[in-house]
């Protein structure tokens, strides 16, 4: 038999309620940051939340280079930005690098952001996965908040699959 101490103990474990369904809700429904993107909510830095004005940027970005349009997506993700103005070769190099590996990709699929990382309270690294038909790419991109506005500091994208994990790279 059970020693006292375990049938005292039994008597307090919840019983197992029988599993309900519960509706999942539809994106842009309901109450949250997802129903209303403008809404300021507090900064959480994992994979679910990011600065809107970050993600705006970001998304515009991909929307643009979706459409095959490289320079105009750059144009879009550095808007505001001081890198554009001070390293145009830069942003050239960027520009002809994108182009090489969307070659490799092929039809753009969708994203996904893998890491949020910040480095203080204005200094942002934030990780993506574009899905390709082919391959899936890694992209990284650097925010830096100024002025009360985030700009881009820095961006790069890797083929190399050990830059999913990797954090060195």
């Amino acid at each position: 038999m059970f020693p006292r101490s375990y049938l005292f103990l039994l008597a307090f474990l919840p019983l197992a309620a029988p599993a309900q369904d519960v509706p999942i809700p539809k994106p842009g429904t309901g109450t949250g940051p997802a129903a209303n993107p403008e809404a300021r909510v507090p900064v959480r830095l994992d994979a679910l939340t990011l600065e809107p004005e970050i993600r705006s940027k970001i998304d515009a970005f991909f929307a643009v280079l979706k459409q095959r349009k490289v320079p105009d997506a750059y144009r879009r993700l550095l808007e505001g930005s001081t890198l554009a103005e001070e390293n145009p070769e830069l942003v050239k190099k960027l520009e002809e690098s994108t182009v090489r590996v969307l070659e490799l990709t092929g039809r753009i699929e969708g994203t996904e952001i893998l890491r949020i990382r910040a480095a203080g309270k204005s200094i942002r690294e934030v990780t993506y996965v574009l899905n390709g038909e082919k391959r899936p790419l890694r992209w990284k991109f650097y925010f830096y908040l100024s002025g009360g506005h985030w700009q881009v500091l820095d961006t790069n994208v890797a083929t190399e699959a050990a830059g999913f994990f990797d954090d060195t790279k």
